[in-house]
Formats: structure tokens, sequence, C-alpha cells
């Protein structure tokens, strides 16, 4: 479905500027992220996401020309692809994570961060580490995507901006969890609310997580805090989530 520039301004607090430039950019030549996409941005979560993420960039201090450069741009892109070609399993994940320092050879300005990350995705399993991750290996899947911070000019705070990314990219990954969680289940497939507890408990858990996400995004999109308090409140009205909390192992 098309995501329109009218949407991520009035919808979701998007600058008019970064709306604009990712709405009409074209889809990357042969990037596995986009196989089979017409549009950079559409409706579905992985696509979404990133003019978002471009935004808390720019609420978080980065100026909007850098924000917007193309190579700070195809950085990501690249880092994309590469994540794309491990969720395909046509790389291993240690391929995948050597690709992204491949890429920021000759553009680290913040080494701290780049030598957190290493030590990050050196675990078996991502857990919290330092101010990396979060409790649930299952909303660490695209912290790949990091990678791109460490190339940021050396007077921004790439802390901050890291810290905006685990209120707002969990939150996409964990309210399609909470949709998809029957799903998940019957085909055996990783669900972050497995995570987060047991039964009702733990989708209580979850949503507790949430409900804290977007009283963070609130600090610096108010106007995204409420399109996703919104969307959630649409969720727990659905036949499918009202079914689940009556359900034997979800309900009272």
């Amino acid at each position: 479905m098309f995501t329109s520039k009218k949407q991520l301004i009035d919808a979701m607090g998007v600058n008019p500027e970064i709306a604009a430039f990712f709405v009409d950019r074209k889809v990357p030549a042969d990037n596995l992220y986009w196989k089979g996409r017409l549009l950079y941005v559409s409706r579905g979560t992985g696509y979404l996401f990133i003019p978002l993420y471009f935004d808390l960039m720019f609420k978080s201090g980065l100026p909007l020309a850098s924000v917007l450069d193309d190579s700070f741009v195809r950085l990501a892109e690249d880092i994309l692809h590469s994540a794309a070609q491990w969720e395909h399993t046509h790389i291993e994940r240690e391929e995948h994570i050597t690709t992204c320092r491949r890429l920021l050879e000759g553009r680290i300005h913040h080494v701290d961060l780049f030598d957190s990350l290493n030590t990050y995705f050196s675990q078996p399993t991502l857990s919290p580490l330092s101010n990396l991750g979060t409790a649930s290996p299952a909303l660490n899947r695209g912290d790949s995507l990091l990678y791109q911070l460490c190339s940021l000019p050396v007077d921004v705070d790439w802390k901050l901006m890291v810290s905006h990314w685990y209120s707002l990219v969990p939150s996409f990954l964990l309210m399609d969890d909470v949709m998809d969680l029957h799903a998940d289940v019957e085909a055996g497939e990783e669900n972050a609310i497995a995570d987060f507890g047991e039964g009702k408990q733990g989708l209580m858990n979850a949503f507790a997580f949430l409900k804290k996400n977007f009283e963070n995004i609130a600090q610096f999109n108010p106007v995204l805090a409420t399109y996703f308090q919104q969307a959630f409140n649409s969720k727990m009205a659905s036949p499918y989530i009202i079914e689940l909390l009556k359900s034997e192992e979800y309900g009272a």
C-alpha cells in the first residue's frame, strides 16, 4: 500500500523534507531488501520505519543536510541489503556483520560505538550490553543498522539516537509479533512475546513495554507517539486480540 508524504507528515510527525525525500526516492537497484518492490516506502513495517528512523536522527540533532546526504542514505541501504541476505539465509550473521564493518571503512567517527557494536554482535544471542539491545533477543533483529550511526559527525549525540531507536523499532516489531502470535507459534517461528513471559503475564509485560516506549517516543515526536497509541488501541479492539485474551492460555 502506498504511503504518502501527507501521511508521514500529518499522522507521524515526520519533517516534510524527509518525508518527500523518501517517498520520492527510487527503489535501489539490485538491493535484496527492496526486491520485488515498486515503492521505496510502503505500509509494511520494514519500509515505513525508514523515514521515521531518519527523522528521529534529525530530531536528535543531526542537521537536515546530513540526514539526507546521499552517501549516508546509501550506507543504510547497503546495510539493509546485507541484512536481507542474512534473513534469506544467503549468508551467515558473521558475514553480515563483517560486511557492515567493511562498509564503514574510512568513515568511522564514533569508535566507541563501533567497538560496542562489535562486542554486542559477538554474542551468540543478542542480549543487552551497555546501551545496546533490549531484553528480548527477537526485538534486536534489526540492530545491525546501528552501524550506520558510527559514521555520524563527531559532534552528534549518537547515544540519544540509539535510545530513540530502541523506542521506535522494537515497538513496530512487537506490535507485529502480537498480531502474528498464533501463526508464529504454529509455524515454529521466532516471536518476541515469548521473551516477556508465559501466557497472559507475557502479554501484559509486552503491553507495558509498548506503553513505556510510546511515552519515550512522545519526548521527541509526540505526533508519532499518538499514531502508535492509536494503532495499538486498534489492535486491542480487533477480534483476534479479543479472542486471544479470552483463550485458555492468554485469558484471565
